[in-house]
């Protein structure tokens, strides 16, 4: 309910952002919603001691906010890690559990394709990322607030659960056929 609670204080929080020119804030924001997915999320095996880790592949929109922001916390007790990931062909070696998709459309889809049906949360902020293959798609509503897409269907192919308290915060879309 916590994790509820910090979602639902964020996406108020975020009133004021506009989908023109993103600023430092907006991205504060989604690092602070890919920390709250891994907690509203179950993978389907735990990973012992081993960190959590959230990665980036292609365009990095977070600079070092992502960094910033997951400092020094950690989620079911893991110690939460940034990672990079160069390319698709780098995934090959990447143990990342959620894993921010940047770059332009083929790049993404790219990536996406690499994946497969790993356990891997995928998350963009591209349009209809979520769409298109991936499981959760950042948005701009009108009124300016940061919200969300889940491929739900996506993620359950992948071994993913989602928890009810996060899909009650999302639209639901389906894959393309």
């Amino acid at each position: 309910m916590r994790a509820l609670a910090a979602i639902a204080l964020l996406l108020a929080s975020t009133e004021g952002l506009g989908a023109a020119a993103p600023s430092p804030d907006e991205y504060e924001v989604k690092a602070a919603f890919l920390y709250h997915f891994a907690h509203l999320v179950d993978w389907p095996s735990p990973t012992g001691g081993d960190p959590f880790v959230i990665g980036v592949a292609g365009e990095d929109p977070f600079g070092r906010t992502l960094d910033k922001v997951l400092a020094d916390k950690a989620v079911r007790g893991q110690p939460v890690q940034v990672q990079r990931v160069a390319g698709p062909t780098a995934l090959d070696h990447a143990r990342v559990h959620i894993l921010f998709v940047g770059g332009d459309d083929e790049e993404q889809r790219r990536t996406l394709a690499a994946l497969g049906n790993q356990p891997v949360l995928t998350v963009g902020e591209s349009a209809r990322f979520a769409e298109r293959g991936g499981m959760i798609g950042f948005r701009v509503t009108p009124e300016g607030r940061i919200a969300f897409d889940i491929n739900l269907q996506r993620a359950e192919q992948s071994g993913l659960r989602i928890r009810s308290q996060l899909l009650k915060l999302a639209r639901i879309v389906g894959s393309p056929r």
